[in-house]
């Protein structure tokens, strides 16, 4: 799956650069890495977990820093990766051995 065209596919990021999309997902790729105490990218096997990732970082893009949002009658709030990835990336996950 190529991860640019999945995330392309969705009409609220289609205002933003190939660019943005490709550097949302390099950090989405690292967040992954760092999370699961991997050093490389597995591949086609986690693209839909890079995704999510990605989208929730595009999601926040100009609320960096802040953990809500109101936009009048609207709250967004973001605390951290959801339950729900955490236990997808957790099949992943290495043990860390310093």
């Amino acid at each position: 799956m190529d991860r640019l065209a999945s995330l392309r596919k969705r009409p609220q990021y289609a205002y933003l650069s190939d660019d943005v999309v490709e550097q949302i997902l390099d950090e989405a790729v690292q967040d992954f890495l760092i999370y699961t105490n991997r050093k490389e990218d597995l591949g086609d096997v986690v693209d839909s977990i890079i995704i999510d990732i990605a989208a929730i970082k595009l999601n926040m893009l100009g609320a960096e820093g802040t953990s809500m949002v109101k936009e009048g009658e609207t709250t967004r709030q973001w605390d951290s990766l959801p339950e729900t990835l955490r236990l997808r990336m957790d099949r992943y996950r290495r043990a860390y051995f310093p």
